[in-house]
């Protein structure tokens, strides 16, 4: 049966943006004349904006705030498609300069902190400074290609009949709140029934299961060594103590492979820190952003 539209949060104007004949949807908050940031969210069934939904207006104190769903997610189109990791870096490049226009900080999370990795090197002035919450890449099998196990789960995904069965047995609400309990938060309490049903809602849109179904058979994986060295810009690394599926133990290598990147440990958060403890996240990272960054300690 066909399933409502999430709701939209408050407080932002919704805008669309075509990238490549595709429409794409994106929230903006804050003064035009602010310094832009860019929020790209992280890649699982269900993914959206919302993901930013507790820092959005916060950052919009202080900056022009883009919030973007990436193709294939939220309120942007769905098509039926192979998607690659190329077309997240090539989204966040073309939307960064056709789009804003100006010098951008940048902030991605998860595996999309991976794959706007190429864009930041080949295109090094549209960025100020790049926030990377925890970013995939340096080891834990998301930095290696699928092969040809990935090949037959994708194949198995996008079948109409036994594909969507599979789909629509991830994303149940009983499969969404486990995925949310073991793998994106430290606290129970936060997954309420009220977030359940946004992403059971946003993953049961028509067309919702190709981009999920890229990334769980492998076909989003992205290494980044011998590129993210090569980074020029200043970098917040952010990483939740209790994060599972890029456990901290991965932390130090983006700051040993990148003197320009310095790491923030957030006690009490798994994957997601920025929502899990947004309020210190949205302090140290405006800190960052506006030249006053600390030292690398845990809160």
């Amino acid at each position: 049966k066909k399933v409502g539209e999430p709701a939209r949060p408050l407080g932002c104007e919704e805008r669309r943006y075509y990238w490549r004949g595709w429409r794409l949807a994106y929230r903006v908050a804050g003064q035009p004349q602010a310094p832009p940031v860019l929020l790209v969210h992280g890649v699982y069934a269900g993914a959206s904006s919302y993901e930013f939904r507790r820092n959005l207006l916060e950052l919009a104190e202080d900056f022009r705030v883009y919030a973007l769903d990436l193709l294939g997610c939220g309120l942007s189109e769905r098509p039926r498609r192979r998607y690659e990791p190329e077309d997240v870096a090539s989204q966040v490049e073309d939307f960064a300069r056709e789009e804003i226009g100006v010098q951008t900080h940048l902030i991605s999370s998860s595996l999309s902190a991976a794959l706007v990795v190429p864009t930041a090197v080949r295109s090094p002035r549209l960025f100020k400074k790049l926030v990377l919450i925890c970013p995939t890449g340096l080891g834990g099998g998301l930095d290696r290609p699928s092969g040809r196990l990935g090949e037959a789960t994708y194949t198995l995904f996008r079948a109409p009949i036994l594909g969507d069965a599979l789909y629509n047995a991830i994303v149940s609400r009983w499969g969404i709140r486990y995925y949310l309990g073991s793998m994106a938060y430290h606290d129970p309490k936060l997954i309420t029934d009220e977030l359940v049903e946004y992403y059971y809602r946003t993953s049961h849109q028509p067309g919702a299961k190709y981009f999920p179904a890229a990334f769980v058979s492998g076909k989003l994986n992205f290494g980044l060594e011998g590129l993210w060295s090569r980074v020029p810009h200043k970098s917040f690394v952010v990483w939740g103590q209790e994060a599972r599926t890029t456990p901290v133990s991965q932390a130090q290598q983006f700051t040993r492979k990148n003197p320009r990147a310095e790491l923030k440990v957030f006690r009490d958060a798994a994957l997601l820190p920025h929502d899990e403890r947004a309020e210190t996240f949205n302090e140290e990272t405006k800190e960052f952003l506006l030249g006053n960054a600390r030292g690398k300690t845990a809160s």
